[in-house]
């Protein structure tokens, strides 16, 4: 969780440097873009490579070569040296990283937790990462409006710093695919997609939430220019809507974290459909506290999509296929996330900023009629 707080303020203080550098939203639509490209590159590959080795050493390897990228930008931003080509080096070579780590997590969880229990867990830890999360998102902006982002950079190294040497320290993760024949890379990615080939539900499922996450770009985009220029808020209001954000994406998860799914359509439905009301009226508010209100909504409907829809995949697919399945589904789905981000910096270049908000909250709308349309997934509930 430490990293998550750490990451919210870094990644905050790196939106907010580009922004104040440019004052370009396409700019920022490629600072988006450098992260995520590493998904769309080694994202189906990552899953059946970490399967053959020590996981904790992965973890603890991928931390510290992170924190020395933190490191190395703090040390140019301190000494006026940071320039936007570094800032996008760098956070590109932090997404190659992160991409290590989230088949890992998600493999992880169903072997310590009953499958009745998914959504509880899964719950449990998103609404945890959530809540460090909103302390970074709503302290972020707030601390480069009073002391600078320096700071928010200096604790992101150090919570990385703090995480590399806990995780050497545990003695209870295992990897159950360690030590398997390296040679078969190949076979077992072949194989996950065999097993996909099998169950088109998942792959359609999955394919629907691609339009969630091309419509919730401006939201990632943005934020800086929607602050500013139509808030008039500065850092602080970006602050305060993405802190507002986060805070929503932990009251879904606690919520689906107290009930139990039974009708994965109907939930997400109502997610996908909630999202994008939401966030055409947070486009249409000048106001910061309705935008904050409307982005509170728009968490909540995240987390009641998305939660449901991994522990949908987490009970159906086999354990010793989640890291290749999570790798294949995850890089689907991330696969437009570069396109998306850099269409709306573009887009809101020339048709600006609030319309651009508002043509991305019609893409989960659209998503609702693809979801309550066919029966095919009217069957697929999660009992």
């Amino acid at each position: 969780m430490g990293t998550g707080l750490g990451g919210s303020l870094y990644f905050i203080a790196l939106s907010w440097i580009i922004w104040d550098i440019t004052n370009s939203t396409a700019q920022s639509g490629i600072f988006a873009i450098m992260y995520d490209i590493p998904q769309l590159l080694l994202g189906l590959w990552i899953g059946v490579i970490i399967s053959r080795y020590n996981l904790r050493r992965l973890l603890v390897i991928s931390d510290s070569i992170r924190a020395g990228l933190v490191l190395t930008v703090m040390t140019l931003y301190l000494f006026d040296l940071l320039t936007v080509n570094i800032i996008f080096l760098c956070i590109f070579l932090e997404g190659i990283l992160v991409v290590f780590n989230r088949p890992a997590t998600n493999a992880i969880i169903p072997q310590i937790v009953n499958k009745n229990e998914l959504e509880t867990a899964n719950a449990t830890t998103q609404m945890s990462n959530r809540i460090v999360n909103t302390a970074g998102y709503g302290l972020g902006g707030l601390l480069i409006a009073g002391v600078g982002a320096f700071f928010n950079i200096l604790v992101n190294a150090f919570s990385l710093l703090l995480s590399a040497f806990l995780i050497s320290r545990l003695k209870n993760i295992k990897n159950p695919f360690e030590g398997k024949d390296k040679s078969n890379i190949k076979d077992d990615f072949k194989e996950g997609f065999r097993y996909l080939k099998k169950t088109p539900a998942l792959i359609i499922i999955f394919s629907i939430g691609i339009l969630m996450n091309v419509g919730g770009a401006p939201i990632t985009v943005l934020g800086p220019a929607y602050a500013e220029n139509i808030l008039g808020a500065g850092s602080g209001g970006y602050g305060l809507i993405q802190g507002s954000w986060f805070v929503g994406i932990a009251l879904g998860a606690l919520y689906i974290g107290s009930k139990k799914i039974n009708s994965l359509w109907k939930m997400l439905a109502l997610g996908f459909f909630t999202q994008g009301i939401a966030q055409v009226f947070f486009g249409l508010s000048s106001s910061i506290y309705l935008s904050m209100f409307f982005i509170i909504i728009h968490g909540v409907a995240m987390s009641i999509a998305n939660i449901p829809l991994f522990s949908f995949v987490q009970r159906t697919v086999p354990s010793k296929q989640l890291p290749h399945v999570f790798s294949i589904l995850g890089t689907l789905v991330s696969m437009v996330n570069p396109l998306a981000f850099g269409a709306s910096g573009v887009l809101a270049e020339f048709i600006g900023v609030r319309q651009t908000y508002i043509i991305g909250g019609m893409l989960p709308l659209i998503a609702t009629l693809l979801i309550v349309l066919p029966s095919w997934l009217k069957n697929a509930n999660q009992e």
